[in-house]
């Protein structure tokens, strides 16, 4: 063989003999870092949206409870309406009537455990005599 063309086939080996397939450790690592913060992202916020959905049932089961009792007290007579307290689906309620002129002004507080908090809403509505 001549030295030019053993040259020439060093060159032409030498691409394949350097260039390997494969990712190195350090892009492995990097990887797995970036996957591993998407995911506690996403398990963050599924945590974060389960609660919002389990407050939201809880405030919805308030505004029932609050609801049953103005149906409770329009059924009944201006001079029955009378406040009081109660425990209704789990839920305190209180309840405030305030006479008017040709209505009641009835105040129903309801105090409920969301989120392992004590939260209370108010509801208010007259009712006609």
């Amino acid at each position: 063989m001549t030295r030019r063309f053993r040259l020439w086939l060093r060159r032409a080996a030498r691409p394949l003999a350097h260039s390997r397939g494969g990712f190195t450790i350090v892009e492995v690592v990097v990887a797995i870092m970036i996957f591993t913060v998407g995911l506690l992202a996403m398990a963050g916020t599924a945590s974060l949206i389960m609660m919002t959905v389990a407050g939201s049932r809880t405030r919805s089961v308030a505004a029932t409870v609050a609801e049953s009792r103005f149906e409770l007290l329009r059924a009944q007579t201006c001079a029955a309406h009378t406040a009081g307290t109660a425990v209704t689906r789990g839920l305190r309620e209180t309840w405030s009537v305030k006479a008017l002129a040709r209505a009641d002004d009835v105040t129903v507080v309801v105090t409920m455990l969301n989120n392992h908090r004590s939260r209370t809403q108010l509801f208010r509505s007259y009712l006609p005599c």
